[in-house]
């Protein structure tokens, strides 16, 4: 949510790009121009949504994304791809002669997620909701609670049938019907095309080398037989040419008996044979390539924690790159490389829902871990309590708090619907309701799909999201400068997506005190105002609806409607006796952190 006033501009919360809460602060004066033609305001932009290459990282980018407006393209620098420079990463290798060919086939790609899972290496503990898909519609990926990536033993138990990596060791003459069997599940489902499956078969076997180190381990399996064997994936490595591709010893290791005494804590170990599932930390390099083989076909290294910071012309304390960093310069598109991960439709959706959950859970993680630095004791202290009333010190238990500088948690909202309302004290009671929704099919997104070789917007909702950011930054700006309605005083509004995943933006505007224009010789003011603004239509080309706020009722329903956050739903299923026993303890152990991941 971004909160904006003239009196006082401190009042603004600033997000990470493609965080659907907040978008940035006022635009800067000289990024329009005012003009005036026959008593009528014009407002026109000089830089244009023109694509551009971005001139550190080629990446694909609109002018109005930049940092510095200019007119001269080759000044431009931009932030959300690669930080003006400071983030580089190898490049992209070009798509396989095959999968290359089976991403231009429309039926393929409806059914990509399907062909991803039969060769996963790796599980996925969230739970897909497939019911938003039953009704006609863009095809939208969603997950509910935390997701985990998962690793199971090299063989199967004796009597169960292979799983995710072991069909790469166990039973390989029968491997692509063991492929199928395992993702049907004895389930009465349309089996895929086997001649792709053998395809991508063999062209894993050729190009990655998470595969090849599997198939090492099959050989050692059936010629030799081990009663233990076990595979190192090493999670951090010195590399001397940083941007080289690694090779199969470099990524893992084929151990024969005991373990070596030299395993690193980001190390994971795959067992000989077990039961037991094991969690692959989001920090370790081969967390994507492990779940996502046709988007990493050549096995490549994802996100590690030792990744340079290239230095640049404002001095940053830290050294290397963020998570965000790192997934918001992969998904750009860059002609000039491998074009695989943004053409796979689909998977591409579910790999940006899993990142992003990566990284939500990472600064969660980093939350828990820093409580001394967040003063933590700050919130729930002895003073409080005893304000409270809470004399007896076995009442006083742990807080896990997480603070109103994490956005989207329930402190950030609480903030942002108390700031709202010292607006409202301030300048009295709103006066638009204004709602705003992306177009699918507006041209700047369609220009960007024809370039990149998309075929639908759904298949880049990151196009949709930056789209829709330029042109409600670029609506506040009109509503500041009183393009449509008179000059404003005070705006405030939120992000929030639709259950298609189109974002939706509702805005809450105080207009100055004159409330008034002329048009021709006539005086008009707010009683003038209807929802049906054609001039407002035409110019944004979507779903635009303004409301006079003109009930006092509505006004406190308002703030909280656009400060609630996401919708959440929590259901605890337990016996009489386990509940007094949970009563008791949240009192003394409250985690703030743990109820905002589990809703």
């Amino acid at each position: 949510m971004a909160i904006q006033t003239n009196s006082s501009r401190g009042l603004q919360q600033q997000s990470p790009p493609l965080d659907a809460q907040t978008l940035g602060k006022r635009p800067s004066a000289d990024r329009y121009t005012i003009t005036e033609t026959k008593g009528k305001r014009h407002r026109t932009n000089p830089v244009g949504n023109t694509l551009v290459n971005c001139r550190y990282c080629d990446a694909l980018m609109w002018q109005a994304e930049s940092q510095r407006k200019t007119r001269d393209i080759t000044k431009l620098s931009f932030s959300i791809c690669c930080h003006a420079g400071r983030v580089s990463l190898p490049k992209m290798k070009e798509t396989p002669p095959y999968l290359d060919k089976l991403l231009k086939d429309a039926n393929f790609l409806q059914h990509i997620r399907t062909f991803n899972s039969l060769f996963a290496f790796t599980s996925m503990g969230a739970k897909v909701d497939e019911s938003i898909n039953r009704r006609p519609g863009p095809y939208c990926y969603r997950v509910h609670g935390k997701n985990y990536h998962r690793l199971g033993s090299l063989l199967p138990i004796d009597g169960e049938s292979p799983k995710f990596l072991q069909l790469y060791i166990f039973d390989t003459t029968n491997e692509v019907q063991n492929r199928i069997k395992a993702l049907t599940n004895g389930k009465s489902l349309t089996p895929p095309d086997e001649s792709i499956i053998c395809g991508l078969l063999e062209m894993l076997d050729d190009t990655n080398e998470l595969a090849k180190i599997y198939r090492m381990a099959r050989d050692q399996h059936e010629e030799a037989d081990p009663t233990e064997m076990s595979i190192r994936l090493v999670g951090q490595r010195q590399r001397g040419r940083q941007y080289d591709l690694p090779t199969a010893d470099e990524i893992a290791g084929l151990i024969i008996g005991d373990l070596s005494l030299t395993i690193g804590k980001r190390d994971v170990i795959v067992q000989y044979k077990s039961n037991n599932l094991q969690r692959v930390s989001e920090l370790h390099p081969k967390f994507m390539s492990l779940q996502y083989p046709l988007l990493f076909p050549y096995g490549e290294d994802g996100y590690h924690e030792q990744i340079p910071l290239l230095p640049g012309e404002k001095a940053i304390k830290r050294e290397f790159v963020t998570m965000l960093e790192f997934y918001s310069y992969q998904i750009q598109t860059r002609l000039s490389q491998g074009t695989t991960l943004i053409r796979s439709g689909r998977l591409l959706q579910q790999y940006v829902v899993d990142a992003y959950i990566a990284i939500k859970q990472e600064r969660l993680g980093w939350h828990a871990r820093n409580q001394k630095t967040l003063r933590a004791e700050l919130y729930h202290n002895i003073c409080d309590a005893i304000d409270k009333g809470d004399s007896d010190a076995n009442n006083l238990g742990k807080r896990i708090i997480l603070p109103s500088s994490f956005t989207g948690g329930p402190r950030y909202m609480a903030q942002n619907n108390h700031d709202a309302m010292g607006i409202c004290r301030l300048f009295g009671n709103p006066d638009l309701f204004i709602t705003i929704t992306a177009n699918p099919n507006w041209v700047e997104i369609k220009d960007h799909l024809e370039i990149s070789g998309n075929s639908t917007a759904s298949d880049r909702p990151d196009i949709e999201c930056r789209v829709f950011k330029m042109k409600l930054e670029e609506l506040v700006a009109d509503i500041w400068d009183g393009v449509f309605f008179g000059k404003a005083k005070s705006v405030i509004y939120t992000i929030e997506f639709q259950k298609r995943g189109l974002p939706h933006a509702d805005i809450l505007v105080w207009q100055d005190d004159s409330k008034k224009i002329t048009k021709g010789k006539s005086i008009l003011d707010n009683r003038y105002v209807v929802p049906h603004n054609l001039p407002l239509l035409k110019k944004y080309q979507a779903h635009v609806n303004v409301e006079w706020c003109c009930k006092t009722e509505a006004i406190k329903y308002l703030f909280k409607y656009v400060t609630k956050g996401v919708d959440r739903a929590t259901i605890v299923v337990e016996t009489a006796s386990c509940a007094a026993v949970k009563i008791k303890a949240d009192a003394n152990y409250v985690d703030e952190i743990k109820n905002y991941q589990e809703c």
